[in-house]
């Protein structure tokens, strides 16, 4: 812009002074022409004077021409009626040709001032002729003629000229100098909005001008100014409210999607793309139904999109996880005109784990009644039996009483697993953090479950590290994890087999594994193998003895130490049990 000034500026100047100049130059030389042309006349005039008063037959007329000539630095020329040359200053080189058809003697010879600008042969250059009548009668000189070659008056114009183009130039430069510094005074605050806008467009907010004019230019500064800091403020406050609802959103376990009217996706949150797997950046502006390929979910969304409410529906789906999903759907309107929906948001709650709790739950009621029913029942008739007049036969009646006593047995194991796995549960808050040496716990583990290993025929090897780091945590669970673990070996472990136990540690992790070669489990059941009262095979698992919560309490045990348990298995092979926790300070 300043550029573009400049050079209009310039040009505006430049026509200016050439217009000037021009104007100056053609005065200047009127002017000069003029005068000379008056000097002219009257030299011409006081030469008429002079020989009106001095004529005769004996004058001179050349020397008089040639005296004169020398003083007024002009060329005379004396003409008689006929329009010859009778006296001349410069006679040696004039012609005695006729004058008669010259156009400043013709007007001479009328009685008139003749003046006429042309070459002259005899010189060999422009002249500027001045011609008047002469006044005496009676004499036989018509006219007197004075010329000026005109070289001297281009010379002087030109040195005119010369003076006028310098004085034009140097008036241009000054006018230019102060031109640049007006052009800068003006376009500073221009560039000053230029700079400050191009930073805003950046997002540079808060930014301001700086200028000091009480004019429209200040006045306009300020009110840029407060515009720009209201416009950082506001964007501040959107960008502060957009980063918390994007926090808030992020952070929601359950999954957020918002659609625009034609139902392509607006916003996913994390909890949403993990469910679906798939990424906000890949999947925007793009159908949800194109993104969702799930044919019930699409089309009980489209169901709940149609009722145009607050309703919620709940949909298992197999790809890309098995979930159960509850969704609500919800109009997107605009908080100053609740009529007009510009979306729908689609909240969608995960309770798979609400389910399988349900579900265990009642399995748990299920099989605690059960596990409860079945002994007490037989309790129950073997006591009515003795009431009936068994307890007279002395060896029914002591087989009858050893089989409630192993059914309170039963019963007792049972209760007390169940009272183990509550306090587990209910000890989140109130962990024992003792100093627990593994090398100890694990060796009075194996020297307990010895005797029952040895009935079985079955061999325990001993592979523990014997430099074990200490950990923390509850001693007593620690060695109930490993009873149950190796109990459990040694029950579905066929006699003459083998049971290994190792431990070592890596790094910041302490690692027990717990291996057999019996009978192995059914790839199917790994996943539920912890789940309470569950059983591989029922029919199998009657014959031998347990409560079916041995594994449940494991792995709630290793919850309590935060972590985490492993299960390899191949039937007919046996099965592996690697137990992984942590090694921390107290």
């Amino acid at each position: 812009m300043k550029r573009r000034v400049f050079i209009i500026f310039s040009i505006l100047i430049l026509i200016g002074v050439i217009a000037t100049g021009s104007l100056s130059i053609s005065l200047v030389r009127e002017n000069y022409i003029d005068n000379i042309e008056k000097r002219m006349i009257s030299n011409a005039r006081l030469i008429n004077s002079f020989l009106t008063n001095n004529i005769n037959d004996s004058i001179d007329l050349n020397e008089i021409a040639e005296q004169y000539a020398q003083e007024i630095d002009s060329r005379i020329t004396i003409i008689d009626i006929n329009g010859n040359v009778v006296g001349d200053s410069h006679a040696n080189i004039e012609n005695l040709e006729s004058h008669i058809n010259r156009p400043e003697i013709k007007k001479a010879l009328g009685g008139k001032i003749g003046i006429s600008q042309r070459y002259s042969n005899s010189l060999n250059t422009e002249m500027y002729y001045v011609s008047i009548p002469f006044e005496q009668k009676n004499s036989n000189i018509a006219a007197i003629r004075l010329s000026l070659p005109l070289k001297y008056i281009n010379k002087y114009t030109k040195k005119i000229y010369m003076n006028i183009i310098i004085s034009a130039f140097t008036g241009l430069f000054i006018a230019i100098i102060l031109a640049i510094r007006y052009i800068n005074k003006l376009t500073y605050p221009i560039e000053q909005f230029t700079k400050i806008t191009r930073n805003i467009s950046k997002g540079k907010y808060g930014e301001k001008v700086r200028i000091n004019n009480d004019d429209e230019l200040g006045i306009l500064a300020e009110s840029f100014n407060i515009m720009s800091m209201e416009l950082s403020e506001k964007i501040e406050e959107l960008k502060n409210s957009n980063t918390n609802l994007r926090a808030i959103l992020k952070s929601m376990l359950n999954g957020v999607i918002a659609l625009d009217t034609n139902n392509n996706i607006m916003y996913i949150n994390p909890s949403a793309e993990k469910m679906f797997s798939i990424k906000n950046e890949l999947v925007k502006n793009q159908s949800l139904f194109e993104v969702i390929q799930n044919r019930e979910l699409n089309n009980a969304l489209e169901d709940l999109f149609y009722k145009d409410n607050k309703e919620s529906i709940e949909i298992s789906i197999n790809h890309p996880l098995t979930n159960i999903l509850k969704v609500y759907t919800s109009p997107i309107t605009y908080q100053d005109n609740p009529n007009r929906k510009i979306g729908t948001l689609i909240i969608l709650e995960d309770i798979t784990e609400m389910r399988k709790l349900e579900t265990m739950r009642k399995d748990f009621v299920a099989n605690v009644s059960h596990e409860l029913k079945t002994p007490l029942t037989s309790i129950k008739g073997f006591i009515e039996t003795l009431k009936s007049g068994a307890v007279e036969d002395e060896k029914l009646r002591d087989k009858f009483l050893n089989i409630i006593d192993e059914e309170t047995y039963r019963l007792n194991n049972l209760i007390e697993d169940l009272l183990i796995l509550t306090d587990i549960e209910n000890s989140k808050n109130k962990i024992k953090h003792e100093m627990i040496n593994p090398n100890t716990s694990i060796n009075e583990v194996i020297e307990f479950l010895t005797e029952l290993a040895v009935e079985k025929n079955i061999t325990i090897v001993d592979k523990v590290n014997g430099n074990l780091p200490v950990i923390y945590g509850n001693r007593g669970w620690f060695k109930q994890m490993l009873i149950n673990l190796i109990d459990n070996a040694i029950k579905y472990t066929k006699p003459n087999g083998k049971i290994k136990i190792t431990a070592y540690n890596v790094s910041d992790q302490l690692i027990i594994s717990i291996k057999d070669n019996g009978i192995g489990i059914e790839k199917e059941y790994l996943d539920r193998l912890f789940e309470r009262f569950f059983r591989v095979d029922k029919a199998r698992s009657k014959k031998v003895a347990g409560t079916g919560l041995g594994l449940a309490i494991v792995k709630h045990i290793v919850i309590q130490f935060n972590g985490d348990i492993k299960v390899k298995s191949e039937i007919g092979k046996g099965t592996e049990f690697k137990i992984i926790l942590p090694i921390r300070n107290k």
